[in-house]
C-alpha cells in the first residue's frame, strides 16, 4: 500500500502541467511536403514455444505505458526459456535488451541483453517469475541502427511459468477445429463442442459462434481459401481456460464468381481437464474488404458480408456518400462516378502483416456539400509519418486538390484500445472554423489552427463534470461548482458552433450524464438528499432525470421520487439508457431495480441508406441503395497524396487519470471500459470475459474459480463502538489490499473473489456486515462481527440476506 502511494505521488509531480503544444509555429504550413504513405519499416517480433509459433508483436517506438500493453499471453518453456523470433525487414539491428516487470509497472524482475542467431532471440528468465507472481509484463527492445540515427522499438507480451498450463493441448484443438471448419470434414465430431441455439442468427456468416448450426460453422457454400498465413494469439492462459484468436484472410468467390477477400478473426475460449477437451465459447467475425473489383450495381455499392452498423455520411443533396469499411475510409461521387479510397493502411492485395494490422480505427468527423471530408485516425500508426507509434491524427480530405492535409497528432502512451476510449472521443476538429478541440488533464482547450491561438474554455473537468457523445462532435460541461453543486451546464454542438445552457433552480443542482441520438441527457438533485449507501459510501441521488434536443427543449423527464426511488447515475449503450436506481431508507440508499430507456433513431428523409439483401449462398449482406438508382456502374478509382507539415501540430498529453478503472477483456478484446467494478463485472458475465483494474490486478473472471474453497482461521468481532461494517473493515487492513465496490453484483460472481484469498464484506441490511469467507457448490461460510461466530448457511439463504441492501458487496483486490 505505502509504495503504491509513492508511485502515486511520484506520477503526480511527474505529469503535472496538461498540456503541451510542440512545433507549433507562425510560419507552419511554409515547407509542407506532399508525399505518399510508404511502406511498413519496423521489424516483427514472434515466440516459438513448444515447437509452435505464437504472439505476432508490432513495435511502438515511444515508451509506453507498461499497464496498458496487455493483448497477448506467453507461456515460458518448462526450462523457464523463451524464443522470440524477429523479422529484421531490412533493419540493422545493432542490439537486443529485456525488461520483466510486475503487472503493474512498479516492480522490475529482471533485465538483461541478449544476442540474436539467424534471426532468433533465447530469453532466459527462468528466475524472473516468482512464486507470487503470475505474470508479468515482457518487454523487448530492439535498438535500430546506430549513431545519430539510432532508433529504439520496443515490443511487449505478458508471461508465465508452464506450470499447469494447458495452453498448447487447447491451441492444438483450436487448430484441428478451425481447419475441419474450413475443410467441411467431420461434421459429427465438431457439432459435438457446439450448443445450437436462438442465441445465434442463422441467416449469415458474417458472425457465427457457438450457437450456430454446423452449416455455417463450416462455411457453407462459400469454400473459402486462406490467403497468406494465420496469426495465432493466446489472449488468456491459466490453469482452468485459455483463450485464443486467429486472425487471417480468406478468398470466396461471391454471387457473380467474382473473388471478394475476407478478413476473419476467429475465437476460441477451451477447457483442457486430462484427455478431455471442453469448447467454452467459440465466434467467427468475417467481413469482406471493401475493394476496386466490380463493387455497384444498379441499386447502389455492394459492400457484401458486413456488419449492420457501417459508419457513414452523406452529403445535404445525397450526392456524395462517406464510409469506413474495415478501416478503410471511401467516397463516392455519384455526379462524377469516382470512387475514392481516401485513407487506408492496409494497400490492396497486400500480404504483409504489418499493413494489415487491425489497432486502430478510422471516424469521419464531418463531410460538407462538397465532399471535403474531416476525418481521425487514432490507435497503432502502423505505415507513414507516425509509424510504430499510438495516438489521434486529425486529417482534412480537399477534393478539389485531392490532398490529405494533417491537421494535428496526440500521442499516447496506452494501447489502441484505451487510447480509443481516452482521446476518440476527446477530440474534434471544426475546418469550416478551423478549430481544434481537445479534452485532456481535466481541461477543454479551442486551438485556432488559423490564427494560432490556443484558449482555455473550462477546467477542472473530472469524471462526472461533463459527458461526450459516441462521435465526438456534442460536449457538455458545468460551467461552475462542485461536483454534484453545478448550477449550470454548457452544451455545445462542435460542428456547428452553436450552444445553449441548463440551469438548475433555486436549491437544486444539475449534472451532465450523456447523449442519446443527439438529444442531451442531465439528471437533477437536491443537496437535502444527500446521505449514504448501505456500504457507507457517500452519495447524492438525482431526483428527476431530463432529455433535451439540441434546441434545449425538453423532450422527456424520468422522476420516481413518489416511489422512494432515486437516481444514481445512468449507463448508455447503443440505443438503451440504463437508469441504476436507490431505494431511500432514512438517509441510507439501497440499491434496487434498474429501468431503462429506449430511444430509436429517426429515420431521415435520404435518398441512400444502408439496407441488406441475401443471396442463397452468401446469405444476409449490406449495400449502399441509392433511392434513384446507379446509371454507371463502373467508377474511376481515385487515390490522394497525404501532405505533411514540416512544422506540423504536435499535442503532447502530460496528464495523468488518477481514477481506477475496470477494463473488460472478451473474444480476445477490450470491449469496454468502466468506472464502476459491478458494471464491469456484469459486462464480461455477458460475453465470458475477464475485468482487469487499470493497475492489471485480477477483478474477476469468467468460470476461474474452485467450486470449493475456504479461508481459515477468519474471526471478526465488534470492538467498543464499532458498527460491524467498520469491523468488517478493520480486519480486512491486514490483507493490504485495495478495496473494491461490488455492489450490483450477484452472490456468484463475487465467490470468485473469496477463491483468490480475500473475504467479501457483504451488507444484509443497512446496519448490518458480515464477511464471506468461503464457499462449496451448495453453502456460503461468513464470519459475524456481532457474535465473533462463523455460519454456514445455504447459497439460497445467503441470497435472501443479501437482498435486503439490495446485493451490496466490498471486496478487496490483491
Amino acid at each position: 500500500m505505502i509504495k503504491r502511494i509513492i508511485k502515486g505521488i511520484v506520477l503526480a509531480v511527474f505529469f503535472a502541467g496538461a498540456l503541451l503544444i510542440s512545433n507549433y509555429v507562425m510560419n507552419r504550413g511554409t515547407d509542407d511536403k506532399i508525399m505518399t504513405m510508404g511502406e511498413p519499416t519496423l521489424p516483427v517480433v514472434s515466440f516459438t514455444v513448444s515447437g509452435q509459433e505464437i504472439n505476432l508483436l508490432s513495435g511502438y517506438v515511444d515508451q509506453m505505458d507498461v499497464t496498458a500493453m496487455r493483448d497477448t499471453i506467453t507461456p515460458l518453456e518448462s526450462n523457464g526459456t523463451l524464443q522470440a523470433e524477429i523479422a529484421e525487414n531490412g533493419n540493422k539491428i545493432s542490439k537486443i535488451s529485456y525488461k520483466v516487470y510486475s503487472l503493474d509497472g512498479a516492480d522490475t524482475y529482471a533485465e538483461g541483453k541478449v544476442k540474436e542467431e539467424d534471426g532468433k532471440v533465447t530469453l532466459e528468465l527462468g528466475t524472473a517469475l516468482d512464486q507470487s507472481a503470475r505474470e508479468a509484463v515482457l518487454k523487448l527492445t530492439l535498438t535500430l541502427g546506430s549513431g545519430e540515427a539510432q532508433k529504439k522499438v520496443n515490443y511487449f507480451t505478458r508471461i508465465e511459468k508452464p506450470d499447469e498450463i494447458t495452453a498448447w493441448k487447447c491451441l492444438t484443438f483450436a487448430k484441428d477445429f478451425h481447419a475441419k471448419a474450413l475443410d467441411q470434414s467431420d461434421e459429427d465430431t465438431l457439432s459435438m463442442y457446439l450448443e445450437p441455439g436462438e442465441e445465434s442468427d442463422n441467416t449469415t456468416y458474417q458472425t457465427v459462434n457457438i450457437h450456430s448450426d454446423i452449416t455455417h460453422i463450416q462455411w457453407g457454400n462459400l469454400n473459402p481459401e486462406i490467403v497468406g498465413d494465420v496469426q495465432w494469439s493466446l489472449k488468456e492462459s491459466n490453469s482452468v481456460y485459455t483463450s485464443i484468436l486467429a486472425k487471417y484472410q480468406v478468398r470466396c468467390q461471391d454471387d457473380k464468381e467474382e473473388t471478394a477477400r475476407y478478413n476473419v478473426k476467429e475465437f476460441f475460449r477451451i477447457r483442457s481437464v486430462g484427455d478431455t477437451i471442453y469448447l467454452l465459447d467459440y465466434n467467427r467475425d468475417l467481413q469482406e474488404v471493401f475493394s476496386s473489383r466490380s463493387v455497384m450495381d444498379q441499386k447502389g455499392i455492394l459492400l457484401g458480408i458486413v456488419p449492420e452498423d457501417v459508419p457513414y455520411e452523406t452529403n445535404k443533396k445525397d450526392s456524395i456518400l462517406a464510409f469506413v469499411q474495415n478501416r478503410t475510409l471511401w467516397m463516392y461521387n455519384k455526379k462524377n462516378e469516382e470512387l475514392t479510397k481516401v485513407f487506408s493502411f492496409a494497400e490492396e492485395d497486400t500480404q504483409d502483416v504489418r499493413s494489415l494490422n487491425d489497432q486502430h480505427a478510422v471516424r469521419i468527423i464531418s463531410m460538407d456539400d462538397h465532399g471535403n471530408i474531416a476525418f481521425a485516425v487514432y490507435g497503432y500508426m502502423n505505415r507513414g509519418e507516425h509509424e510504430g507509434e499510438v495516438g489521434v491524427g486529425i486529417y482534412y480530405f480537399n477534393v478539389d486538390s485531392n490532398l490529405i492535409q494533417e491537421k494535428g497528432f496526440i500521442p499516447s502512451t496506452k494501447s489502441f484500445a484505451i487510447a480509443e476510449d481516452e482521446l476518440g472521443k476527446m477530440v474534434y476538429y471544426n475546418h469550416a472554423q478551423e478549430l481544434l478541440y481537445v479534452l485532456a488533464d481535466q481541461v477543454l482547450y479551442r486551438i485556432d489552427l488559423d490564427k494560432n491561438q490556443q484558449k482555455v474554455l473550462a477546467k477542472g473537468l473530472e469524471a462526472g463534470k461533463y459527458a461526450v457523445s459516441d462521435d465526438g462532435h456534442q460536449l457538455a460541461y458545468q460551467t461552475d461548482g462542485e461536483k454534484d453543486a453545478a448550477k449550470e451546464i454548457r452544451v455545445m454542438d462542435l460542428s456547428s458552433g452553436d450552444e445553449y445552457s441548463v440551469k438548475a433552480a433555486k436549491n437544486e443542482a444539475v449534472r451532465p450524464l450523456g447523449f442519446l441520438n443527439g438529444d442531451f441527457i442531465y439528471g437533477i438533485l437536491r443537496t437535502s438528499d444527500a446521505g449514504k449507501t448501505a456500504s457507507g459510501e457517500k452519495t447524492t441521488p438525482m431526483y428527476q432525470l431530463e432529455i433535451h434536443d439540441s434546441k434545449n427543449k425538453k423532450i422527456a423527464e424520468y422522476s420516481f421520487e413518489d416511489q422512494g426511488i432515486y437516481i444514481s447515475d445512468i449507463l448508455i449503450e447503443g440505443n438503451m439508457v440504463t437508469l441504476n436506481r436507490l431505494a431511500k431508507a432514512g438517509e441510507i440508499y439501497n440499491v434496487t431495480s434498474q429501468e431503462y430507456i429506449t430511444n430509436n433513431v429517426e429515420k431521415k428523409d435520404t435518398k441512400i441508406s444502408l439496407t441488406s439483401y441475401s443471396s442463397e449462398k452468401l446469405g444476409k449482406q449490406y449495400r449502399f441503395t441509392f433511392a434513384e438508382g446507379i446509371e454507371k456502374t463502373e467508377v474511376k478509382l481515385l487515390q490522394p497524396d497525404q501532405q505533411v507539415a514540416e512544422n506540423a501540430l504536435t499535442i503532447v498529453l502530460k496528464g495523468k487519470d488518477d481514477r481506477v478503472k475496470y477494463y473488460v477483456y472478451g473474444m480476445g478484446e477490450l470491449v469496454g471500459i468502466y468506472d464502476k467494478a459491478g458494471y464491469a463485472i456484469q459486462k464480461a458475465e455477458k460475453i465470458s470475459g475477464v475485468v482487469i483494474s487499470s493497475e492489471q490486478a485480477y477483478v474477476w473472471e469468467k468460470g476461474n474459480r474452485d467450486l470449493v474453497y475456504s479461508i481459515e482461521n477468519v474471526v471478526v468481532t465488534k470492538e467498543s463502538g464499532e458498527s460491524s461494517l467498520e469491523a468488517c473493515e478493520r480486519y480486512m487492513k491486514s490483507y493490504e489490499v485495495e478495496k473494491t465496490d461490488l455492489t450490483g453484483c450477484t452472490l456468484d460472481q463475487v465467490l470468485y473473489v473469496i477463491n483468490k484469498g480475500c473475504p467479501v464484506i457483504a451488507l444484509t441490511s443497512a446496519d448490518h456486515a458480515i464477511l464471506m469467507t468461503g464457499y462449496s457448490k451448495t453453502d456460503i461460510t461468513y464470519s459475524d462481527p456481532d457474535t465473533g461466530a462463523s455460519q454456514t448457511v445455504t447459497m439460497d439463504e445467503m441470497n435472501a440476506m443479501v437482498a435486503g441492501s439490495g446485493n451490496t458487496f466490498i471486496g478487496y483486490i490483491k
